[in-house]
């Protein structure tokens, strides 16, 4: 095994100050074995060098390199509490440490299990796919039949970046061109961080917090038939919802301000070969769509127009292009301004397990170290998601940027307009 894997340029994102972490959660019922779900973790550990490595930074820059075996994480077990989970999404990873941790929060009638993992190491697709490895594990390890003495996985991963077709600097500089021409008008308005202008002080069970919005089954076909007749994406008609929510929580000085959605892209299925996704690297880039969103404007036809940018830019290339124009972008920190961030996991199936236990729901989002309250506004964050046939959006953010009534209110008006959306679902034929 290589002592060194350097990160490359897009990985470097996730290598700053501020780290972030993709966190997914499992709420068990019939209680979890905590040796079986170590020996899980443990196991999965050997399938990734990168999930036994830390992250270091030279003068040629930030690297990868293997973790002593003493220093290889451990499944935490503790029991839970009214905000044990909160404390453990928001406990950060270690600096120079493990980017990958596992925990076990023990309850009367249900087990929660929370898998944090470094972005500089994976996206929320491969994060997603490493959680339920550790339950294919713990399955087989509970059956007997998870085989013993597996070999060690040894080689890194080749970064997104390397897999993506070549570009001339003629591409590249055709590429930032249009995006400079395409900034060009109106400044692009963010909701105003009133948390981090008032000073109030963030609650004790951590800065991030998620303000989850829910729709039930019936809500969730309604909205899906409604899409199909209206001949949008769901995705858009979150985009139109969510920012519709946040042109309502802005001043009224922002009435002539555009509004910027960006939508993030998995570029795993455009390389080639396709990258699956249990492989750790960050492979996801990012669309941003400038557009005007006045007060009563109309959502669908908003969300067709933003599913419409988004399906065009990605058969365009223009993610892949996001990335391989990145320190140009960079340099011109308005055209990556954000109003909405949205990241859209699709379906997820809850993964199997043993006899005697039941996986009845999961979460998933991305925590950050450290909260951008020096600025003075951000972009509403939402993670999309449908689990058992219910859609969900989780909305988090930091309590010293955003306070909580202004991110009832998103809640609120996002959940209004979708029950509005599934409402006007077509009646069943007959």
């Amino acid at each position: 095994m290589d002592m060194r894997r350097n990160l490359s340029r897009s990985e470097n994102l996730y290598a700053g100050e501020m780290r972030t972490q993709a966190v997914r959660m499992c709420m068990v019922r019939g209680g979890v074995d905590p040796d079986a779900l170590d020996a899980a973790f443990t196991a999965v550990l050997a399938d990734h060098p990168s999930l036994r490595s830390r992250l270091e930074q030279d003068a040629e820059g930030s690297f990868l390199s293997p973790l002593k075996p003493d220093e290889l994480p451990r499944l935490t077990v503790r029991p839970d509490g009214p905000d044990a989970l909160v404390q453990e999404w928001n406990t950060p990873l270690p600096l120079g440490g493990p980017l990958v941790r596992a925990v076990l929060l023990t309850g009367a009638d249900e087990d929660t299990v929370l898998l944090g993992a470094d972005h500089a190491i994976c996206d929320g697709r491969s994060a997603t796919a490493l959680l339920f490895r550790i339950w294919q594990y713990y399955t087989e390890i509970e059956a007997g039949t998870h085989p013993a003495g597996r070999p060690v996985r040894e080689d890194w991963p080749a970064a997104i970046d390397d897999r993506l077709a070549p570009v001339t600097e003629a591409d590249v500089a055709a590429y930032v061109q249009a995006r400079r021409d395409r900034a060009e008008g109106a400044p692009v308005a963010a909701l105003p961080y009133l948390a981090a202008r008032s000073g109030e002080v963030a609650p004790e069970q951590g800065r991030t917090q998620s303000r989850r919005l829910r729709l039930t089954a019936a809500e969730t076909a309604g909205l899906l038939a409604f899409a199909r007749t209206a001949e949008v994406s769901v995705h858009g008609l979150v985009g139109a919802a969510v920012l519709a929510a946040v042109r309502s929580g802005l001043p009224a000085e922002y009435a002539g301000h555009r509004l910027a959605c960006v939508s993030t892209v998995d570029l795993r299925e455009r390389v080639e070969p396709p990258l699956s996704r249990e492989v750790m690297v960050p492979a996801a880039s990012w669309y941003q769509d400038l557009v005007d969103v006045p007060a009563g404007a109309d959502l669908v036809a908003l969300g067709r127009r933003l599913a419409a940018g988004l399906s065009a830019a990605v058969d365009r290339g223009d993610p892949a292009l996001e990335l391989q124009s990145l320190d140009r972008l960079l340099a011109t920190p308005q055209l990556l301004a954000a109003s909405v961030v949205m990241t859209n996991i699709g379906r997820v199936t809850l993964p199997p397990c043993p006899p005697g236990l039941e996986i009845v729901d999961m979460r998933g989002f991305a925590v950050s170290s450290k909260a951008p309250s020096f600025l003075q506004s951000g972009p509403v964050l939402a993670s999309l998601t449908t689990v058992r046939d219910r859609f969900r959006v989780e909305l988090p953010y930091s309590t010293e940027c955003f306070t909580e009534a202004q991110m009832d209110a998103v809640h609120d008006q996002v959940r209004t307009t979708l029950r509005e959306f599934a409402d006007r679902a077509p009646a069943p034929a007959g």
